[in-house]
């Protein structure tokens, strides 16, 4: 290969990396599927449709990963789920799960059922089993963040990547 092609070959990669960098491919951002089962059922919901078992397999999730934001949000370990597939339907659940290092309770959780987020600042009826690899939520109540009021409870497990930050 003359010094020609071998320029062409390199300045080719280079850009297929910065196109993949740049489309969010060769990241952590978007959750992959695990071999974790997880499982969540809403009761209560003040949505009509909303109840039932979200969940009949493996969920989909990122790598935790420990965050320090700026500012008087403390420091925070953080990880992504998908692919809770609600049972007899379609439709689907999906989350955003924040809890502080080496607590054993949340700190926040952002679940969306049916394309409704609804969320969570306080630790009541959650915990964190690092030896188990899970979330677990316990009859939690959960409130829109569209401003409607709206609440549902959860009670389900929520599993996490095991190859997680110190003290995640």
């Amino acid at each position: 290969m003359n010094a020609f092609h071998l320029l062409k070959t390199c300045a080719a990669i280079a850009a297929a990396s910065v196109l993949l960098v740049a489309c969010g491919g060769g990241n952590d951002d978007d959750p992959t599927p695990s071999n974790e089962p997880g499982v969540l059922t809403v009761t209560n919901a003040t949505v009509s449709g909303l109840n039932g078992v979200y969940g009949n397999g493996a969920l989909n999730l990122t790598d935790v990963s420990k965050q320090n934001p700026i500012g008087s949000v403390p420091e925070l370990c953080a990880f992504r789920f998908d692919g809770a597939n609600k049972v007899g339907s379609s439709a689907t659940a999906f989350g955003d799960i924040r809890y502080r290092p080496d607590v054993t309770k949340l700190y926040q959780a952002f679940l969306t059922f049916d394309g409704k987020e609804y969320a969570s600042s306080d630790d009541t009826d959650t915990a964190v089993v690092r030896e188990s690899d899970q979330v677990r939520l316990t009859g939690k109540t959960l409130t829109a963040t569209d401003g409607s009021a709206a609440t549902l409870r959860v009670t389900g497990i929520v599993p996490m990547r095991p190859n997680r930050p110190m003290g995640c």
